[in-house]
């Protein structure tokens, strides 16, 4: 299997920051919407893209509702990473 290096480990980083901190504050994991609108990006596409890639590579894990909830694996970020 390919495994090709993560393109861009800022937004990544970004991505899982906001996602830890909004399920802490509002106890819930946040929509692509608002991971979209967090993460500045003008497309849900192209979020999308960075979540399916996330997911591949075991940062998050999907679920919920017809699989439409993303959560962070908490067990493939480093400690130091993990405080939002």
């Amino acid at each position: 299997m390919y495994q090709s290096t993560p393109r861009n480990t800022v937004t990544r980083d970004v991505i899982v920051h906001y996602m830890l901190s909004f399920s802490r504050e509002k106890g819930r994991q946040p929509s692509v919407r608002e991971i979209s609108i967090a993460a500045g990006h003008a497309s849900l596409s192209t979020t999308a893209g960075y979540l399916r890639r996330m997911v591949r590579e075991g940062l998050l894990e999907k679920g919920g509702q017809r699989n439409r909830r993303y959560s962070v694996n908490l067990s493939a970020i480093p400690s130091g990473k993990q405080s939002a």
